[in-house]
């Protein structure tokens, strides 16, 4: 079992706070304002989420949340999100069930097996002190109940790297979506923010992958989980759409934040 790192941290460790807290995600002025059902009224797709603590981000996450809600049913998430730690192997699948306070996610382990090779392998270390899969598994479970997951945390977020997660996911079968797990700019002020994270976000929405590593490999940017994002990209190749945009500094004040955005990738 995978105990959870952040709870009590980044969002609350009792149950029925976490819930309220949720709610009032969905339900902030800055988020979509509603409490979402399940129902398809759009096409299937995936999403990019941010991962920061529930006070600065939920509201944000809300939006791709919310949108995934409206596209139906899954049989099950694979949450992609980098490594902050430095631990573990290149790309890192976890094995162990994630235990959160809403209850158990539980891995599907076949697709587990079915992802394996050289590169991409069974790593629960890298796994143990990251939060960035970790913080989007409860707005799953308050969503849709008992949930069944492929966690995935990627130190090598490299292009290749990318394109060849991508390349297993197209493979696997069943009714599943993508959560890709990622925060935009990071400690800057106000205007910087909100320019920087602007031409981040026109990057994705253009599919301009070569724009994306051109940024954060120059150093000009500070999107933590560009890798998630582009094997997102990659593996659905259908419409993509900016839900929200917005900043930590937008949510709570202070002289620099951090940047967030909602985005959703149709699967065709």
């Amino acid at each position: 079992m995978r105990e959870p790192y952040v709870s009590g941290h980044f969002y609350p460790a009792d149950p029925e706070e976490l819930r309220e807290k949720i709610a009032w995600a969905f339900t902030h002025w800055n988020g979509p304002g509603y409490i979402p059902e399940i129902k398809k009224i759009s096409p299937e797709h995936g999403i990019v989420a941010p991962h920061a603590g529930y006070d600065y981000s939920a509201p944000v996450a809300a939006y791709s949340f919310g949108s995934l809600a409206n596209s139906g049913r899954y049989d099950y998430f694979v949450v992609i999100g980098p490594n902050h730690t430095g631990l573990g192997s290149p790309i890192s699948i976890g094995n162990e069930d994630y235990l959160t306070p809403l209850g158990r996610a539980r891995i599907r382990r076949d697709v587990v097996e079915d992802l394996q090779d050289d590169l991409i392998v069974v790593d629960n270390l890298a796994h143990a002190q990251e939060h960035s899969v970790e913080v989007e598994i409860p707005f799953l479970q308050y969503i849709y109940g008992e949930v069944e997951i492929v966690p995935i945390v990627m130190l090598d977020q490299s292009f290749e790297a990318a394109e060849h997660l991508a390349a297993k996911l197209k493979k696997l079968k069943g009714n599943f979506t993508i959560v890709a797990s990622s925060d935009l700019n990071h400690y800057l002020p106000l205007t910087r923010l909100r320019r920087l994270d602007g031409y981040f976000a026109s990057a994705v929405l253009n599919r301009d992958i070569k724009a994306v590593y051109r940024y954060e490999y120059s150093g000009e940017m500070s999107a933590c989980g560009f890798g998630p994002i582009v094997t997102l990209l990659s593996t659905y190749r259908g419409k993509v759409e900016l839900l929200k945009l917005s900043n930590s500094i937008e949510m709570t004040g202070g002289e620099t934040g951090v940047g967030y955005a909602s985005f959703t990738v149709e699967r065709t």
